[in-house]
């Protein structure tokens, strides 16, 4: 390594929280006891709720204050004071959205068991910064010292800046209008059609009946949930599998740990910037979450005054509200920014557009943003509700919660329980069904406000004996509410059932590698299709009798998944003529899962449009595209052929945010991997399609409840605990999480004694 890495990790080792023995925590009023365990997960123990929440606060911030730091940065349009202009537009999108005044209005509505809980957590977090020996290494690379809120609504902000990346679906409206623009109307139901209506039980709600057709969604992470009853399982008691998925980053989005006082005990993971266990397991049940990909967000098309600053509706002229932001831009002039905001919410300047390295895109009409968030988010309070919660019934009364975003919400309990329960707000439309922008001026399509939580599909004990979501469409035909249009396909949600349906022994170490499963559905109906073609030269020969002989697992070793993903990419370059209208091509195809779960299937049925492609026909575009996937693989992994893996093309990085500095690369990468899946599988793979195919969304954390022994659960990180590269804890579960291993997350206090390895006592000064 350089002298410059050299010091990098001094710098970090000096940063290093203590592990054992006895540290004073300005601000405690008692002892607090922290165990870890090999893994460095911190067992939390209080004699009090306020000290638990302070204590986890502290604990938190001596493994990952720079990662709190940059999220509340990010969350209040603050990351150009750090990062100069690189920062500017991410800045004044935040600014735009108002997520600092969505966490001021939400921390003002906060009862004041939240406010307390969230007010001794910040106090644990600046109380390690006010003792801490060094800061992270990170201030001393960008020269600056840490900088947290002191008010709670800049905290809360972090809640909105989160729901934010898990709500739809202002974008796909968006990009309806940019369709129907730039290929015509007619193009907007061939490239976002319906699903097939074919779909299993994988989760009823709290009705019985087929699953809705859906509409793939166009953005946004996902993740995996399933709950089994005893009746399936070879203990007679419940299992319950959890994988949320979400960005790929370094440190994780996740701070595993337990945390015990008098009044609640929990151990999962927790924000890092937020007091609770948000999801985990406790003597007693536990829970698991899927995002909704609910439709919670409206574009409302404003009708202007000359000046701009009034909007018609129902034929007055309502003046705009107008915040004045002004972004510190480090080593530059103030950036002022002036939001302009009606009555529906703010006016949208910019549009982000794909995964990663996310483009800002010019709004080019007066379009403002209504969304739920406007009306709550989350009650912190809450998750000690829910650690508490004697049974179903009281677990799903304290999920009323959750405002925004909606999760779909899985239990099970010690005594056999079961039960799903769809959370979140979703607004009564007086018309509409909000897949594309609404007129702003009349009250025609205003909200009547939202569905009752009573009303929310819900399930408890199914016969079938399991319950799951994939962030599928999970209520019947016979719903009488919208909860949204643009869900995920479900070919994830029909994989596990796939999996669990024969099943009746089923154990945990069944639950891990379900979460391992690589097939793609969508590939296997595709495949029958796409080789249906003569071959025209001996590669394509060798290409397509591969494929023709493939079972649609997308592991990271397979040849044939590599041909297929790069054959599927050069169809849609083709089609949308990438070379031609780039801007078309990126904001449809960044999130291909329409493209691959619906679009081709039924493009490949009809004549090739007359917008796509270049003249041929469906043969003629399948070969040219078969022999521009076999010269990208040629380009990107070489002419051997023995060396085109599915997972060479398909890595995963796992890298601080301060990587892409010169010959930081090997200190601050914590893991890469070749990788198998892709966005339809299990083992959630997806990517960016715009710069290919290394992946951007991944399992941010496993989890295997066994209700039978709550000490046999297991879980893994994709890195580890730290943020500390110095630490041993920066990537030790990195070999575990790529290989579909899980480690022990023992819950009773004799477990979790059994499994420490190291003991430091917080106390108060003197």
């Amino acid at each position: 390594m350089s002298d410059w890495s050299d010091e990098v990790l001094e710098a970090a080792r000096a940063a290093l929280a203590p592990l054992e023995g006895t540290l004073e925590a300005a601000g405690l009023r008692e002892p607090v006891e922290v165990l870890r365990d090999r893994w460095g997960v911190p067992y939390v123990s209080a004699a009090s709720l306020e000290d638990l929440w302070f204590a986890q606060g502290f604990v938190t911030a001596s493994e990952r204050l720079f990662q709190i730091d940059l999220a509340l940065r990010a969350a209040n349009g603050r990351l150009s004071e750090l990062f100069s202009d690189l920062t500017l537009q991410q800045d004044r999108f935040a600014r735009t959205i108002g997520f600092s005044r969505l966490g001021a209005n939400e921390a003002a509505r906060w009862s004041d068991a939240s406010r307390t809980m969230y007010g001794r957590f910040i106090e644990g977090v600046r109380s390690w910064i006010e003792g801490m020996a060094s800061p992270p290494f990170e201030y001393a690379l960008l020269a600056a010292d840490p900088e947290i809120p002191e008010d709670l609504g800049g905290w809360a902000a972090a809640f909105a800046y989160a729901a934010w990346g898990l709500s739809g679906n202002w974008d796909s409206e968006l990009l309806r209008v940019h369709l129907a623009e730039r290929l015509g109307p007619d193009a907007v139901e061939v490239l976002l059609p319906p699903l097939p209506s074919d779909q299993p039980n994988a989760v009823a709600g709290g009705l019985a009946g087929r699953l809705l057709d859906a509409i793939p969604r166009t953005r946004g992470a996902g993740s995996n949930n399933w709950v089994i009853a005893g009746s399936r399982t070879a203990s007679g008691r419940p299992l319950l599998a959890n994988d949320p998925h979400l960005l790929v980053q370094q440190p994780g989005a996740w701070f595993e740990l337990h945390l015990r006082a008098p009044g609640y005990e929990a151990r999962g993971v927790a924000f890092p910037f937020a007091p609770g266990v948000l999801v985990g397991i406790t003597p007693h049940h536990a829970w698991g979450i899927t995002n909704v990909t609910g439709d919670v967000q409206d574009l409302y098309e404003e009708r202007m005054n000359d000046d701009g600053t009034a909007t018609e509706f129902d034929g007055a002229w309502e003046p705009l509200v107008v915040h004045r932001e002004q972004i510190r831009v480090r080593g530059g002039d103030p950036v002022e920014v002036d939001v302009r905001e009606s009555r529906h919410g703010p006016l949208l300047e910019f549009t982000p557009v794909g995964i990663v390295d996310v483009d800002f895109v010019p709004v080019e009409r007066a379009y403002a943003l209504r969304w739920t968030a406007s009306d709550g988010l989350l009650e912190p309070s809450m998750l000690v509700e829910l650690a508490n919660a004697d049974g179903f019934e009281s677990f799903r009364e304290a999920l009323r919660g959750i405002a925004c975003p909606g999760q779909n919400v899985v239990y099970a309990d010690v005594v056999g329980t079961i039960g799903y329960q769809l959370t979140g707000r979703y607004p009564i439309r007086r018309s509409g069904d909000g897949t594309v922008p609404v007129p702003g001026w009349t009250s025609d399509h205003e909200w009547d406000g939202f569905v009752p939580f009573d009303r929310l599909p819900w399930s408890r004990d199914p016969e079938r004996g399991y319950l799951a979501s994939a962030n599928n469409r999970t209520h019947d035909e016979g719903y009488p509410h919208v909860i949204g249009h643009d869900f995920h396909a479900p070919y994830r949600a029909r994989r596990i059932a796939d999996l669990l349906d024969p099943q009746r022994e089923l154990t945990a170490e069944h639950m891990a590698r379900i979460q391992m499963d690589t097939v793609s559905l969508p590939a296997r109906a595709l495949l029958p299709r796409l080789t249906a073609l003569d071959p025209r030269d001996e590669d394509e020969r060798w290409a397509l009798d591969l494929l023709r002989s493939w079972d649609g697992d997308e592991r990271a070793t397979s040849t044939a998944a590599a041909i297929y993903n790069a054959w599927l990419w050069s169809i849609a370059r083709r089609l949308l003529r990438a070379d031609d209208d780039p801007t078309t091509y990126e904001r449809y195809h960044a999130w291909r899962e329409p493209f691959v779960c619906a679009a081709l299937t039924n493009l490949l049925g009809s004549p090739v449009p007359d917008w796509a492609g270049d003249g041929d026909d469906w043969d003629g575009v399948l070969h040219r595209s078969l022999a521009g996937a076999l010269a990208t693989l040629t380009e990107r992994l070489g002419p051997d052929r023995s060396a085109w893996r599915w997972g060479a093309l398909h890595r995963v990085r796992f890298a601080h945010i301060l990587a892409r500095m010169p010959a930081l690369g090997p200190v601050l990468v914590a893991a890469e991997h070749e990788l198998g899946g892709d966005e339809q599988t299990i083992l959630q793979g997806g990517f960016d399609a715009r710069h290919g195919f290394e992946a951007a969304v991944v399992p941010s954390w496993r989890i295997v409840a066994d209700l039978a022994d709550v000490d046999g659960s297991m879980a893994v990180l994709p890195t580890g605990q730290s943020g500390n590269p110095a630490s041993p804890h920066w990537n030790d579960q990195a070999p575990l999480w790529i290989e579909g291993r899980l480690r022990p997350a023992p819950v009773t206090r004799k477990a979790v004694e059994a499994a420490a390895t190291r003991t430091l006592m917080l106390v108060p000064p003197g």
